[in-house]
């Protein structure tokens, strides 16, 4: 609630704020107020004299970068234009020096997303100064970081970072800004500005994940326009802090301007803008930024029209609340990741591309399964656990065969919840979701659209389902969406008991965490297909994880198969319990005729002082099926890793085997 409040806050806020102050008539509200006497007031007419002075601008061939780059050439400065093609570069080059009179206007060629380019016209801006003024220091009294757009798919640089985020944040502003810093350090008065937006008020910087596109959240080209945005604004906050007025860094918006860039992101849409800026309406406060006194710049602030502007609009009544702001930690993680990843410890592009693969909806396994080998009850280990699901117990997903609807299946979900009474006591209440499934891709029967019930009517809503992986004898299951939102990992036998809720399931089992004994985890796939396949037969084999004692030795096979749950599926079909012998220890071979062990097992399990109690022997079922559940959730796991899921948020299911009923 408070999250959908602050974005609706900051959203609709900075519009009523925009329509206000950055349109074309903020702009003549504001210029109406500025100091007399105003260095600009004549516009570029105006009488400043740049004559020595260097800036480098990126994205300086059209919009507001071709703008400024023009002024500042009409006054004389040397002008270091960085612009992506040559083609429109040396155009806009040419058009500036026609109409300044200025030859000392240069064409940098680089494209400000890509970590090579920009380190190179760094090196090739260092080598010309020193070409140039061989009798001089390097100087850069200005950097203006204006490169960067808006795109509504995403796109991948061959260097494996998101352009947005390349372009406007990582090394068009971070790694220039760094390369740029000790020339502008040692050059007086100098300044670092950076174009932001005021799209940046929509939110604060996200996680690295969402605000690189490297996580599993879809993409949306506004959204990491305005991730980018902000944690450009962030940057200048602690760049003005570590550099203090050795350089004057500052963020700024142009207002609503008409320039290419708005025309192509915002389209017919854009007249919710109008009345939009001219270039030089635009532009105007930024050259300010450029030529003012230092003393008169508020390092870290963010300009528009000359003045520092409020950051954050979510609060009630244009409050800045704190919806958009970030934590000291965030800012700190942020800065930490922008110089790693600039550094080249990032992801490979190759990396970057599977990544984005892993992000398209999943698709269901294209293994087929036998729907009717599919049927009976299926006990949830662990999930992601859909609204209904937190805190649940005793998790089972049950299918039913319709026998009137071809491809049909009747789903129903039960679980059980959890109270204690006025008087302490625990009570637990069983409830049934009815739903049903219409199999999509038959004769795969992998794909489900899933309609729930009410009322015992069925709203077609085709909710996808999706097996995504599934025991050759039907015995393990996993089933997901195409989000990725929810996750169910499911087996026949009863699961071990866990009365814990919300616990994270390599939490429940560490062992998840851990390598084996030999130096490395057992592949589960390999494990299955040696113990047999099922589930079964991975619990028997896992008796070898524990040393037997003597009293297990002659434990009857019936004793030791219910202890351990390998054969308590009453609901699965045939094929789930049937477990070849030679996988399976001889003592839990199952055998038509009673076995001397089996004779003796009274004996066995009565209560002489060297025998087996009924509590140890509990202990050891639980201990087999837990190790049992281990090698399951290791092939899960992995699984749903390769499958673009998030595995930190798969929880331990909790199971009861018995439900106290409080009475």
């Amino acid at each position: 609630m408070f999250a959908a409040f602050g974005q609706f806050a900051s959203t609709s806020q900075f519009y009523l704020y925009g329509r206000n102050h950055c349109t074309k008539t903020g702009w003549e509200k504001a210029s109406k107020a500025y100091p007399k006497p105003d260095i600009l007031e004549k516009g570029r007419e105006s009488d400043v004299d740049l004559s020595g002075k260097v800036f480098m601008l990126t994205g300086a061939n059209s919009g507001i970068g071709k703008e400024i780059a023009s002024f500042l050439a009409i006054k004389k400065a040397t002008v270091y234009m960085v612009c992506r093609s040559a083609e429109r570069g040396n155009a806009a080059r040419e058009e500036i020096v026609r109409d300044s009179s200025n030859d000392n206007v240069h064409l940098l060629l680089g494209d400000c997303s890509l970590e090579r380019d920009v380190r190179r016209l760094w090196s090739e801006f260092e080598s010309h100064q020193k070409q140039a003024y061989p009798d001089k220091p390097i100087t850069l009294d200005g950097l203006i970081c204006n490169a960067g757009a808006l795109l509504n798919e995403k796109t991948v640089t061959d260097e494996g970072v998101e352009i947005t985020f390349a372009g406007h944040l990582l090394f068009g502003t971070y790694l220039l800004g760094t390369l740029a810093m000790p020339t502008l350090q040692a050059t007086p008065s100098s300044r670092l500005i950076v174009v932001s937006s005021g799209g940046m008020y929509n939110s604060k910087f996200p996680k690295w994940e969402i605000a690189t596109s490297t996580g599993t959240a879809k993409y949306d080209g506004q959204f990491a326009y305005v991730y980018a945005k902000r944690g450009q604004v962030l940057l200048c906050e602690e760049w003005a802090k570590q550099f203090g007025d050795s350089v004057k860094v500052v963020s700024c918006h142009p207002g609503w301007v008409g320039t290419p860039g708005v025309d192509s992101a915002y389209g017919e849409n854009k007249r919710y803008l109008e009345p939009l800026r001219n270039m030089w309406e635009g532009s105007e406060g930024i050259v300010w930024l450029c030529i003012a006194p230092v003393d008169q710049i508020e390092g870290g602030a963010y300009y528009l029209d000359r003045s520092p502007q409020v950051k954050h609009l979510a609060g009630a009544f244009f409050t800045e609340g704190s919806y958009t702001k970030n934590t000291p930690d965030e800012v700190q993680e942020m800065m930490t990741k922008l110089q790693e990843w600039s550094s080249g410890h990032r992801p490979t592009h190759e990396q970057s591309m599977a990544a984005l693969t892993l992000r398209q909806p999943l698709q269901a396994s294209t293994s087929p399964i036998e729907l009717a080998a599919f049927m009976g009850d299926w006990n949830v280990l662990a999930n992601i656990p859909t609204t209904f699901e937190v805190g649940a117990t005793n998790c089972i997903e049950k299918y039913v065969l319709d026998e009137n609807r071809p491809n049909t299946v009747k789903v129903e979900f039960e679980s059980s919840s959890g109270s204690t009474t006025r008087a302490g006591v625990e009570k637990f209440s069983t409830s049934h979701m009815k739903m049903r499934g219409n199999v999509k891709n038959s004769p795969t029967n992998t794909f489900w659209g899933i309609d729930p019930k009410m009322l015992g009517i069925a709203f077609p809503l085709g909710m996808s389902y999706l097996i995504l992986d599934c025991a050759d004898d039907y015995s393990y299951t996993m089933v997901g969406v195409p989000d990725r939102s929810y996750l169910w990992i499911m087996i026949r036998s009863t699961p071990s008991e866990f009365k814990e809720v919300c616990v994270k399931v390599t939490q429940a089992y560490p062992e998840l965490m851990q390598e084996s004994a030999e130096g490395k985890e057992e592949n589960v796939t390999s494990s299955t297909q040696k113990n047999g396949g099922s589930y079964a037969a991975v619990v028997a084999a896992g008796a070898g994880a524990i040393p037997p004692s003597p009293e297990e030795e002659v434990m009857s096979a019936s004793a030791l198969t219910s202890a351990a749950s390998a054969t308590d599926s009453s609901s699965a079909p045939a094929v789930a319990s049937d477990v070849p012998t030679a996988s399976v220890p001889s003592v839990v071979a199952d055998s038509a005729e009673p076995s001397a062990a089996s004779a003796n097992a009274d004996t066995c399990l009565a209560p002489p002082s060297d025998a087996v109690s009924e509590l140890d022997m509990d202990g050891r079922a639980q201990a087999l099926k837990r190790e049992a559940e281990i090698k399951i959730l290791r092939k899960a796991l992995s699984k749903a890793a390769e499958l673009g899921y998030d595995t930190s948020k798969i929880l331990r299911c909790p199971w009861r085997n018995e439900l106290p009923t409080g009475k």
